[in-house]
């Protein structure tokens, strides 16, 4: 397995073209950026690997035609608060560690991060997306669930086919679109909400309290669907 060893000071910024295979990204207090790859021998040999004033690229030509009959695995090890920017047709997609941006865009496979500080955006036609701690988020996939974790910022989120689920939010404003499929928000205790909820076909329900008193609003969240149920509720968060 061919592997690349390039010190850096810092975070890098990560670009990644690969039709097939599996992509790993470690974020880690490190100073170097790491390739290893495995796979078909000749897409290995057509791939290429550098690192110019902080920008790590691994791209297989897009005219070379091997990527239609083999695949690639790449594992990557990036010093923390690095981004990434990853483009592949068919590649489950897994980052450790905290990102500073992640940018997704893959036709088929399941896309995971653990945490990243600023934006996470995906476009996925078939595949689920989790993303655990995130500032902001924009997804959108065809057919695949979504589930974030803790999201800080602004979110949006739509699927066609497929149920999202929001663990703890509490951005100024959340707008999440389903075709067929639930939404789960769960909003973060003490924060006003604004409500714009609706299901043609399914049932809607939300466990927040109105608050008379001050009848302020920190966030906005609207929460849309054809065809499943749409549920909001107080987050609990986990003690620290």
């Amino acid at each position: 397995m061919p592997s690349w060893d390039f010190p850096a000071g810092g975070p890098v910024d990560l670009r990644v073209r690969i039709p097939a295979g599996d992509i790993v990204v470690s974020a880690a207090p490190t100073q170097a950026a790491t390739v290893t790859l495995d796979g078909d021998d000749r897409i290995i040999a057509a791939t290429r690997v550098e690192f110019d004033q902080d920008t790590l690229s691994i791209m297989v030509p897009e005219q070379s035609g091997l990527s239609r009959h083999g695949s690639v695995d790449a594992v990557v090890e990036l010093p923390e608060g690095s981004s990434c920017r990853i483009n592949t047709a068919s590649a489950d997609i897994r980052c450790t560690g905290e990102l500073g941006a992640l940018d997704v865009s893959t036709a088929s496979g399941d896309v995971s991060a653990e945490r990243v500080s600023g934006q996470a955006r995906v476009t996925a036609a078939s595949g689920d997306v989790s993303v655990e701690t995130v500032a902001e988020a924009n997804v959108e996939t065809a057919s695949g669930d979504v589930r974030i974790g803790e999201i800080s910022g602004g979110a949006d989120v739509r699927t066609a086919s497929g149920d999202v689920r929001i663990d703890a939010a509490s951005g100024p404003q959340a707008n999440v679109k389903a075709a067929s499929g639930d939404i789960t928000v769960a909003v973060v205790p003490g924060i006003g909400v604004y409500l714009d909820l609706s299901s043609l076909s399914g049932t809607v329900s939300s466990e927040l309290e109105a608050d008379e008193e001050t009848g302020r609003a920190d966030m906005t969240l609207s929460c849309r669907t054809i065809s499943g149920d749409v549920r909001v509720s107080r987050a609990v968060l986990p003690a620290r």
